[in-house]
């Protein structure tokens, strides 16, 4: 018990349970030691190393993914495929991911992110390497389809952080490891279709041999990092999910559990809106330089760097979509995300309607750009509300709205197989707005929907102490820069326990926290030592006089303390004898919370 009033009055320090003493962030100890901000020039583990790997795993994972992206117009001019032969291979590269994303999720509830994402690394580059054995549209349709392992990262790359950081700022996090890794599709597209395809062409002298060869490039890359990443990082705040079940510090979770608990209604309204806004980017990475090099006549190099310029939003474009879900959160509750996930929706599905009709280049690219920043902006968005689905198999949750993203990939897959480009972007862009509607019929337990209902007092306090927290954090850095370097913790930590009280999880008074507030991934010590009954808490902390144990101990019926009491009835000498009136002072405040005999004097003499 000493041991986690420690750690209310230091939000550095780690709780019992971790592996590690002390943390590079603040922390919240009633939540698995989460991290309360984010460092992003930081590499120190646990969270900050973590939120690194995440991203940076997920580039390489979209690397691979659509390593023959680019090159899909040189190797269909290669093998003479047909157009719905082209897009039959980007059917069934998203096909494999969709089933996959719906599996990782329970493996990542149950074993963590680290390890299942190397496993997909190292097994997704295996078919990328081999996309020069291709000779038919058999072949490109079977060795895609393999490639889609890559493509279940994803879940990885958004449980992890979710993990590692508050459920406040989980909206930034998911949209800076989600925009940067999806960078990696953008990356692709300039990497293998603008500058390996022309020097291995002009190389070789051969267009056939160069998009046989490079592929081999990105798969040695994430083949690599999957061996390297898992020695590099953490599962959790406290340490790897193995040691954590030995010694106590988490439950075993079943996936078959996980996967029941994760499908509820509120996960297939955000399956189908990550269709439409993910599934949106998947089809642009696939379609962006059959559309350019058919539309508008220009040649695969410069065609892949107009895609370039489509993925290369999620620079900013995701992290924004998060980082204003964060925001609304913090102001106006979870209705503030329910609106700007709607709002981004509807602007993504009118842009690129619009698009459908650019019949100039530089007006496709000028729409193309803003209606991707609405795209990738609306995935942070729908991640910022997926924590809140269900906090305790986010894993699960978090794997079936990303397989929506792949869904969608394959319905307008479908689309732009069987239309005219044209009419495929009309097609999917009115889908996309359709499909902002169905906001209204989401309902978070606890917090207030898009039109009605209101946050429980539980979910407002804890926003409420997110805020306190982070201002008093903010107080005790810039009084560390009056007083000089290096004493921002020491400062944070003394305001803490000497200022007016208000700690890391008080602010002088008890939280109430609502049973559907409690973190289910606290371990059993932390619920434990959270849930000390009243009556143990009243008891004193020393006893050494038997008068005064019998006192404390005896409570103070509520009549007692609302009625007057006659003069007759006030405590005689005896019992208000020296030893008592000594250990209890009357201006004191009383350290367990028992009435002082001042408190049941008569009215009139007060």
């Amino acid at each position: 018990r000493e041991e986690y009033d420690l750690c209310a009055h230091d939000p550095y320090r780690a709780s019992p349970e971790s592996k590690y003493e002390r943390y590079d962030v603040t922390v919240d100890h009633e939540h698995g030691d989460r991290a309360t901000e984010i460092k992003i020039l930081s590499f120190k583990r646990p969270h900050m190393r973590a939120l690194h790997c995440a991203w940076i795993s997920f580039f390489f994972a979209f690397m691979i993914w659509f390593a023959p992206a680019p090159l899909l117009k040189e190797i269909q001019d290669t093998l003479g495929l047909s157009k719905k032969e082209v897009w039959t291979s980007a059917i069934t590269n998203d096909c494999t991911a969709i089933f996959l994303r719906m599996v990782m999720g329970p493996v990542c509830d149950a074993y963590g992110a680290r390890i299942p994402m190397a496993a997909v690394l190292l097994l997704g580059a295996i078919p990328t390497s081999m996309v020069g054995l291709v000779n038919s549209a058999t072949g490109l349709a079977v060795i895609r389809l393999f490639i889609g392992i890559a493509g279940s990262s994803f879940v990885m790359s958004q449980f992890w952080p979710s993990r590692m950081f508050s459920r406040e700022i989980a909206g930034t996090a998911n949209g800076l490891v989600g925009g940067w890794g999806n960078l990696g599709g953008a990356f692709t597209q300039l990497f293998m279709g603008t500058i390996l395809f022309p020097t291995f062409r002009d190389y070789y002298d051969d267009s056939e041999k160069a998009w046989r060869v490079i592929c081999v490039i990105p798969a040695a890359i994430a083949f690599t990092w999957g061996c390297i990443m898992p020695f590099l990082s953490d599962d959790a705040p406290m340490g790897n999910y193995r040691d954590m079940k030995k010694n106590g510090a988490m439950d075993r979770v079943f996936m078959t559990t996980s996967l029941r608990s994760g499908a509820t209604l509120n996960t297939w309204i955000l399956y189908i809106q990550y269709a439409c806004s993910f599934g949106v980017e998947l089809v642009m990475n696939n379609a962006a330089v059959l559309y350019y090099t058919s539309e508008f006549g220009l040649s695969t190099e410069d065609a892949a760097a107009l895609g370039f310029i489509y993925g290369s939003m999620n620079i900013f474009a995701r992290v924004l979509g998060g980082l204003f879900s964060d925001r609304l959160n913090l102001n106006v509750g979870m209705r503030g995300r329910l609106w700007l996930q709607l709002i981004l929706l509807v602007c993504e599905g009118t842009t690129i309607i619009v698009f459908a009709f650019a019949n100039t280049l530089s007006g496709a690219v000028v729409t193309m750009c803003i209606f991707s920043i609405f795209t990738q902006a609306a995935e942070g968005a729908i991640y910022g509300v997926v924590p809140y689905v269900s906090k305790l198999y986010t894993g699960s949750v978090a794997g079936l709205v990303g397989s929506g993203g792949n869904a969608g990939s394959v319905v307008y897959g479908f689309g732009f197989r069987n239309l005219p480009y044209k009419d495929a972007f009309i097609m999917m862009g009115s889908i996309v707005v359709a499909a902002s509607s169905l906001n209204f019929f989401i309902r978070i337990p606890c917090h207030a929907g898009l039109v009605s209902g209101e946050d429980n007092h539980a979910v407002i306090q804890a926003r409420e102490r997110h805020i306190r927290r982070r201002e008093m954090e903010r107080q005790a850095m810039l009084a560390a820069q009056q007083d000089g370097p290096g004493t921002a913790a020491t400062d944070g930590q003394a305001g803490d326990s000497q200022g007016s009280g208000e700690g890391h999880v008080s602010n002088g008074e008890e939280d109430v926290i609502d049973v559907d507030e409690r973190d289910p991934e606290a371990t059993p010590q932390q619920q434990e030592a959270r849930e000390v009954p009243e009556e143990v808490q009243a008891e004193p902390v020393a006893a050494e006089e038997p008068v005064q144990e019998e006192v404390q101990k005896e409570p103070v019926p509520e009549e007692v303390l609302s009625e007057p009491t006659p003069a007759e009835a006030q405590p005689t000498e005896e019992v208000l004898a020296e030893p008592i009136t000594e250990q209890v002072p009357a201006d004191e405040k009383d350290p367990v919370g028992e009435p002082k005999w001042e408190d049941l004097e008569p009215a009139s003499s007060s």
